[in-house]
């Protein structure tokens, strides 16, 4: 995973909701391309953290309703009903809230909306498929996951 795109989850609540922040920084390197003399935080990457919250909610909520021994990684597989309604500036700390839709052994989605000022800056429904371990026990995301997790859940007891 090139981008890590949630500072912390505030709130995770497994089978119903979690709440994220996340601070966009002018020296991020997206800003000298996208775009020069306008920058702003693409589309996609918006997309991304929400993705990589429902992602956690998902994951957390499965254990749960499930009680696997073994772990499960959500992966992104659908993007419905995205919407972008404001631009999202350097400087702009996103305020990411997400809920539960639906999940069984093999999907799971949720409804996602970005705030920038309590203003609605962005919302979408991803539906995720659910991989298991061994599926994927050469990916060198994996590896990595534990380490951003310590950092993002730090303050969830």
């Amino acid at each position: 995973m090139r981008f890590y795109l949630i500072d912390k989850i505030t709130l995770l609540e497994p089978q119903k909701q979690v709440k994220a922040i996340k601070c966009w920084s002018l020296d991020n390197e997206i800003f000298q391309d996208h775009f020069p003399g306008y920058p702003t935080v693409p589309g996609v990457l918006l997309t991304e953290s929400m993705a990589q919250m429902l992602g956690i909610l998902i994951e957390k909520s499965y254990y749960v309703e499930y009680s696997n021994n073994s772990k499960v990684y959500p992966v992104l597989s659908i993007i419905q009903k995205a919407k972008f309604r404001k631009f999202v500036r350097p400087g702009d700390q996103c305020i990411l809230e997400g809920k539960i839709v639906s999940i069984d052994r093999n999907r799971g989605t949720g409804s996602a909306k970005t705030f920038v000022n309590d203003e609605l800056v962005c919302e979408a429904t991803l539906s995720f498929l659910i991989g298991n371990e061994n599926e994927m026990a050469n990916n060198e995301f994996i590896k990595k996951l534990d380490q951003y997790y310590q950092v993002i859940l730090a303050d969830i007891k």
